[in-house]
């Protein structure tokens, strides 16, 4: 029997490659949406809310009403 030359089977590059790209794009995305969630959470474009007198009113009245 003589000996075949046999080839190395190895996987091809694209599956190595392509979780590594997946890695890549997934720590991407996290460092992205740390970045908007460690934000300041009311930005100055944004005034604050303000009731109306009769919603102040009605909520003094609620407040009051339950000790």
């Amino acid at each position: 029997m003589a000996k075949r030359s046999r080839r190395r089977r190895e996987p091809p590059k694209r599956t190595l490659i392509a979780p590594l790209v997946m890695l890549a794009g997934g720590m991407a995305v996290g460092v992205l949406v740390w970045h908007v969630l460690m934000l300041d959470p009311s930005p100055r474009w944004r005034s604050a809310e303000q009731l109306s007198r009769q919603d102040r009113e009605a909520l003094e009245r609620v407040l009051t009403a339950h000790p």
